[in-house]
């Protein structure tokens, strides 16, 4: 079972970088996760969808983290479900 509560993959990091592509024209690179506040957020300037054009920088990022925080939650709360299907599609089973 994967360890959410440490998260030693950074799956919440890379999540947040992917979640970045439904409020962004382009999806925020996984080197992101180690760049400082101040570079992702100029990234996230240079990158906002049109529909946010007019929103404060922060508020995408709040949309993000939000996004975020809830597909990190549906997989912990699923992941036997979740793991269990990758198991049968490695064994054969339909």
């Amino acid at each position: 079972m994967y360890d959410f509560d440490n998260d030693p993959k950074r799956v919440k990091d890379k999540l947040f970088c992917s979640m970045s592509a439904h409020f962004l024209c382009e999806e925020l690179p996984v080197e992101a996760i180690d760049w400082e506040e101040e570079k992702i957020e100029a990234w996230i300037d240079d990158n906002r969808w049109e529909p946010f054009d007019f929103w404060d920088t922060h508020d995408i990022v709040e949309l993000i983290e939000s996004a975020t925080w809830h597909a990190f939650e549906f997989m912990k709360e699923n992941w036997k479900e979740l793991s269990r299907g990758h198991e049968d599609r490695n064994s054969g089973v339909a």
